[in-house]
């Protein structure tokens, strides 16, 4: 029997920490699906996860701050930033019950270097904001294809030059955005979620869906596990204002965000460690 759902990430690493992270604003959207229908999206040797009768995919936002690499000191490079993720949720042949990410969109450079060369988790850059006021969360990430496989160097010439993007709310706007023979409007993905936090919830289908074990991640030719530990959530319901984008249909999730969410929750912040685990396969 494996341990209650409120208290798997609560168990000790296996091996010392590799990063620490504190949490903030945290907004998960799920959505149920058959589980044939994501079981080519998850990495070999794991599953789709299925929760009250059904396998989940989700979009998930937060803000990172107070990045440690322990032993050293909070690093400033790597220190804050905001991430928007696709995910599918997935379990492996050990039970351990994990998160398996096709993207996190974020616009930190160093991070998206260190989580591809070291953890094998598809970081991809992207211009993401968050804000908040009062009980309203916002998200909005946008990217572009070229600058994605590119980022230090698309860094660089916009150091340099004009068209370093629009204010929240209407995002941004990218140089070379309109290019090629009329001006064309060259591809680019983006993603936008806005709720109004509620209550406090305390079921089993909300800690299932917000409390995993750790992240399964394809890395060269194997499947590997990083443990994530944290306190307890303290998760509130949501209320969905705003939802859109076509972010999934980069990542093979086509219309994944075409319907409301079968659960929207917030979770105010926590602190989270990440460690080693073993190779899946």
């Amino acid at each position: 029997m494996t341990e209650p759902a409120r208290d798997r990430a609560a168990v000790p690493l296996l091996h010392r920490p590799v990063t620490v992270h504190a949490w903030e604003d945290v907004v998960f959207a799920h959505w149920r699906h058959d589980p044939e229908s994501l079981a080519r999206l998850v990495p070999r040797g794991t599953r789709p996860d299925v929760v009250d009768g059904s396998a989940w995919a989700g979009l998930t936002a937060y803000v990172f701050r107070e990045t440690r690499v322990p032993p050293f000191p909070p690093s400033g490079r790597l220190g804050s930033m905001t991430e928007v993720t696709i995910e599918v949720l997935t379990v492996d042949d050990r039970g351990r019950r994990g998160v398996a990410y096709r993207t996190v969109d974020t616009a930190n450079v160093p991070a998206i270097v260190a989580a591809h060369a070291l953890l094998g988790v598809p970081y991809t850059f992207a211009h993401a904001r968050a804000r908040r006021r009062g009980d309203t969360l916002s998200y909005r990430s946008v990217r572009h294809p070229a600058r994605s496989l590119h980022p230090v160097r698309w860094l660089r010439g916009r150091r340099g030059g004009p068209g370093s993007g629009a204010a929240w709310p209407g995002g941004p706007v990218w140089p070379g955005s309109t290019g090629g023979p009329g001006g064309a409007v060259r591809p680019r993905h983006d993603a936008t979620v806005r709720v109004v936090s509620g209550d406090v919830v305390d079921d089993r289908l909300a800690t299932d869906l917000t409390t995993r074990q750790g992240i399964h991640a394809r890395h060269l030719a194997q499947t590997l596990f990083w443990q994530r530990q944290h306190p307890p959530l303290t998760i509130r319901s949501a209320r969905l204002e705003r939802l859109g984008g076509d972010l999934p249909d980069a990542v093979g999730m086509p219309g994944l965000l075409d319907r409301e969410p079968d659960s929207l929750l917030v979770v105010d912040g926590t602190t989270v460690r990440y460690a080693w685990g073993d190779v899946v396969r």
